[in-house]
């Protein structure tokens, strides 16, 4: 018979101590391919899901450490690097600076200069996100031009526009995403798609993302330590078009205290093993990506995010 009271001791237990061991894996694979000596653990796993309380309990208090982790020129030099693959014959008409002290304490500022008599246009941010947030400004509001998701009008015109421009965010934070859009939109895409989607992130100055990618992979890991066997986490996780709704839904029927009382998230638990497995070169081409997208999204003054645990595990935890 299925001993209730005992089960729930151990999964507040697990609560606690599947998270660090995530963390700890979580880092340390995403650490190797990038320098940025605070990786995931102070960017990554702040959960997004507590953003407004947490802002209620004293912005300093809670949030007040998510910041870009970058140089100025790091930032600056990503921002350089949007600008080119935007538009690469006209790049040299923009020149970019980062300084973080222009404008008022947490709140990103950009100024946007073009005299008429000067070539270049001098755009100053307080972040990278803020630099290339003013030069898609410029591009919008004083060259009529238009950036997409999927096509974009780049038609400058010969002589750029004057423009003195000063623009101070009203918020601290542009949150970008939730958990369900991965699996509407981004599962097939490539290293080139993230790319533009990145860009295009910095581009409309958004400075927090959730960057999901490649936890399945740590999940594994963190499951095979706790003894559980690869059928039983074969039999938990869907295929890549739907984890953004896998879990183990039997929190949910037999323990809606603790869903309701301790785990937001609850409610995501509607299948498990859907159209699974995943094999070994997913996680491998997952892993490889989240670097490279972890590493370009910290360049541009983006703070990555993932939601914290939520009490899923599979079904053979149990046992």
């Amino acid at each position: 018979m299925f001993d209730t009271e005992r089960f729930c001791k151990r999964q507040k237990r697990y609560i606690l101590v599947i998270p660090f061991i995530f963390s700890v894996r979580f880092l340390a694979s995403c650490k190797r391919a990038v320098p940025t000596p605070k990786s995931v653990l102070s960017d990554g796993l702040t959960p997004h899901h507590l953003l407004g309380v947490a802002l209620a309990a004293g912005f300093q208090d809670t949030l007040g450490h998510l910041k870009p982790r970058s140089s100025e020129g790091t930032q600056a030099e990503a921002v350089v690097g949007v600008i080119r693959r935007l538009i690469p014959s006209r790049a040299h008409e923009f020149n970019i600076t980062v300084n973080m002290s222009k404008g008022p304490p947490g709140k990103d500022t950009f100024q946007v200069l073009k005299l008429a008599n000067e070539d270049q246009v001098a755009i100053t941010g307080t972040s990278g996100v803020a630099a290339a947030w003013g030069f898609h400004h410029y591009l919008k509001y004083h060259c009529m031009c238009h950036v997409s998701w999927e096509a974009d009008q780049l038609n400058l015109p010969a002589a750029l526009p004057a423009a003195n421009i000063t623009v101070t965010s009203a918020d601290r934070f542009r949150y970008y995403q939730n958990v369900c859009t991965s699996s509407y939109s981004f599962t097939w895409w490539n290293w080139t798609r993230w790319e533009r989607e990145i860009d295009w992130m910095a581009l409309n100055g958004i400075n927090l993302a959730l960057a999901t990618v490649g936890q399945e992979a740590i999940w594994e890991r963190v499951y095979l330590q706790l003894n559980l066997t690869s059928d039983d986490i074969n039999n938990h996780f869907t295929g890549p078009a739907f984890l953004a709704w896998y879990c183990t839904v039997i929190l949910a029927r037999h323990f809606e205290h603790i869903v309701k009382n301790q785990l937001s998230l609850g409610r995501m638990g509607n299948i498990r093993g859907w159209a699974g497995p995943l094999s070994p070169s997913w996680h491998n081409h997952t892993l490889i990506l989240q670097r490279r997208i972890l590493a370009r999204m910290r360049e541009l003054g983006i703070v990555p995010i993932l939601p914290a645990f939520a009490g899923h595990v599979p079904r053979a935890f149990q046992k």
